[in-house]
């Protein structure tokens, strides 16, 4: 999908176009925000909300600068969804497995075993269904603005030792929050949740023994293959997503062509680490077998029907909860995927 059609699925035509192309008002208020991200400085995705920081500059003509901090510098990533509801910040950029509590729906946008398994698909589920509609009602809840989604490729296990069957899971401390949590508990693994950067030192330190929680691009970049060399040839999901988010209050004050600039930027973001992902994942793998690290075995057909079950599980799991936005994202997920297979 060119950029062009991106935009134009993303409803950014007609007048949301002529309103980005606006010319500057006289006594526009200079607004200078922040956006809280994830990631830690120096990571291959981190540069890709500095890009959209410089896209909402650009297309406002300076009206709206979006200062990006990296994890740990003034917010944490474990607190960036309540510094962005409480207005310390404006915008973030949240791995929501840390904020299963606050936002259960943001678990399903995450991604649960057994979704969609392709970018092509996730999109389409976001765009073509009314998955993204009831994603943007679930954060509006809880006072936040959804300004699009960011694709990236799917969670894989990686662990110190090799997993030659599922049995080999069972007593393993394993970062892995949120719904692959729950995914790898029924498997018998012991799951915690941490930030991104402490997972190095705490593979390193024996604190963890895997971790089952995060794309190959970011075992790569954080060199968590250095502690935990075998990598599970079983993707735990196969494709994932998540928010970009404003501080509600902030985004409906500000004038229609500046929120206008703020999703069509959101809705290029999302692209941007769409293509980065396709672009990027097979150079990390090469680049790390090339220092050492390896793939595990393959599960037996037993095992594969074990690991079946337990993602069956997990959505069970979530749709039967109190949360009534996951229930009606996950009804959509498995309507959704059943067109797939049909």
């Amino acid at each position: 999908m060119n950029r062009r059609n991106f935009l134009a699925s993303a409803g950014l035509t007609g007048a949301a176009a002529a309103m980005l192309t606006a010319a500057r008002p006289a006594a526009a208020q200079e607004l200078n925000w922040r956006m809280a991200n994830l990631y830690p400085r120096g990571l291959s995705f981190g540069p890709a909300y500095g890009a959209f920081s410089d896209s909402v500059g650009a297309m406002s003509g300076g009206r709206l600068t979006v200062e990006t901090l990296y994890d740990g510098e003034g917010v944490g990533a474990t607190e960036i969804l309540s510094a962005t509801r409480s207005g310390l910040v404006e915008m973030g950029a949240p791995y929501m497995a840390l904020h299963a509590g606050e936002l259960p729906a943001g678990l399903i946008e995450l991604g649960l075993p057994g979704g969609p398994t392709r970018f092509s698909q996730l999109f389409a589920m976001y765009r073509e269904t009314e998955f993204g509609s009831v994603l943007r009602e679930a954060y509006e809840a809880v006072g936040l603005h959804h300004a699009g989604p960011y694709l990236q490729p799917g969670v894989y296990l990686i662990t110190k030792e090799p997993i030659a069957s599922v049995e080999d899971l069972k007593g393993l401390t394993l970062r892995s929050p949120g719904a692959y949590g729950s995914f790898m508990e029924k498997l018998g693994a012991k799951p915690v949740v941490m930030a991104f950067s402490e997972g190095y030192t705490s593979l390193a330190t024996g604190v963890i023994d895997g971790a089952a929680s995060s794309n190959l691009i970011d075992y790569r970049d954080g060199a968590w293959y250095e502690q935990a060399p075998y990598i599970c040839p079983h993707p735990v999901t196969g494709a994932q997503g998540g928010p970009l988010v404003v501080n509600k209050g902030r985004y409906d004050s500000l004038p229609d062509d500046l929120k206008a600039i703020i999703d069509s930027a959101g809705a290029v973001h999302g692209l941007d680490q769409a293509s980065k992902s396709t672009a990027w994942v097979a150079s990390a793998v090469s680049e790390m077998l090339s220092k050492g690290m390896k793939w595990g075995p393959t599960f037996s057909d037993a095992d594969l029907v074990k690991w079946k079950e337990a993602s069956d599980a997990t959505l069970d799991e979530y749709a039967s909860g109190d949360d009534d936005f996951s229930k009606r994202l996950i009804a959509i997920q498995r309507e959704y995927v059943a067109t797939l297979s049909g």
